[in-house]
């Protein structure tokens, strides 16, 4: 009896890259993937539908559901949903899909465990096909809440020059501090290593004063916030700063 691959399943996250996300892949349906002689492979980000070679009543299609290990991958994903599994098609003539362009789905999520998506794979006898599925990462504005002495004058740089942030004032914390908040104009992709390097700096009469040269990145929390006009909302991920 010999075995092969007909089909692979490559899966790309831009927050985890280049490592594997926190998704283990089952068949949707464990019962039928058995009856039609199918196995399944996970070798990190790669996943083999496997079949005997001289199986000629292969299925048209199987689906695959990416089960989450963590519920950051939810919070984490572009076009991901708390309430509802995204259904992702990769039929015959197409190898590569985003889970940001699925559509609205009907499909309720599990009360038992979170799905990142249920993806229907076609497939042709005889031949091995090779897909991609890319999942992008949440993009927030980062939100630097500063306490401690001075804290009103502070000022964040990136050493790159490429980010610039705005102060937007001061706000009282839970417990009533008050902290000067510090955002990022633009927003920035979530990333498990960024590359982004920030510093904290106060100016002074010999030129600014480096307090913090690198600053943390935030946790994959994620807040809704209105625009600075008040017309719309924007995605914020907060971080805690103390000067002491």
């Amino acid at each position: 009896m010999t075995w092969a691959a007909i089909a692979q399943l490559r899966l790309v996250h831009d927050y985890y890259a280049p490592n594997m996300p926190p998704v283990t892949v089952r068949p949707a349906d464990p019962t039928a993937f058995d009856k039609e002689g199918l196995l399944l492979r996970q070798m990190g980000p790669r996943v083999l539908v496997v079949a005997e070679e001289d199986n000629t009543e292969l299925p048209e299609s199987v689906t695959l559901d990416l089960d989450v290990q963590n519920p950051d991958v939810i919070a984490l994903t572009e076009g991901a949903s708390w309430t509802h599994v995204p259904q992702i098609g990769l039929p015959l003539h197409l190898d590569n899909a985003q889970l940001s362009a699925a559509g609205p789905s009907d499909v309720p999520q599990p009360p038992s465990s979170r799905k990142l998506a249920q993806v229907s794979i076609g497939l042709s006898a005889g031949s091995l096909r090779r897909m991609t599925l890319r999942c992008e990462a949440v993009a927030s504005h980062w939100a630097y809440h500063v306490t401690g002495p001075g804290s009103e004058e502070v000022v964040i740089e990136d050493t790159e020059g490429a980010v610039l942030f705005d102060a937007l004032g001061a706000v009282d914390l839970p417990d009533g501090t008050p902290a000067h908040v510090i955002r990022s104009r633009d927003a920035l992709p979530a990333r498990a290593r960024p590359l982004q390097r920030f510093s904290l700096s106060r100016p002074g009469p010999f030129g600014p004063r480096t307090l913090i040269p690198v600053l943390p990145a935030p946790q994959p929390l994620f807040t809704t916030v209105p625009t600075p006009d008040g017309a719309g909302a924007l995605i914020q991920s907060d971080i805690y700063v103390s000067i002491f």
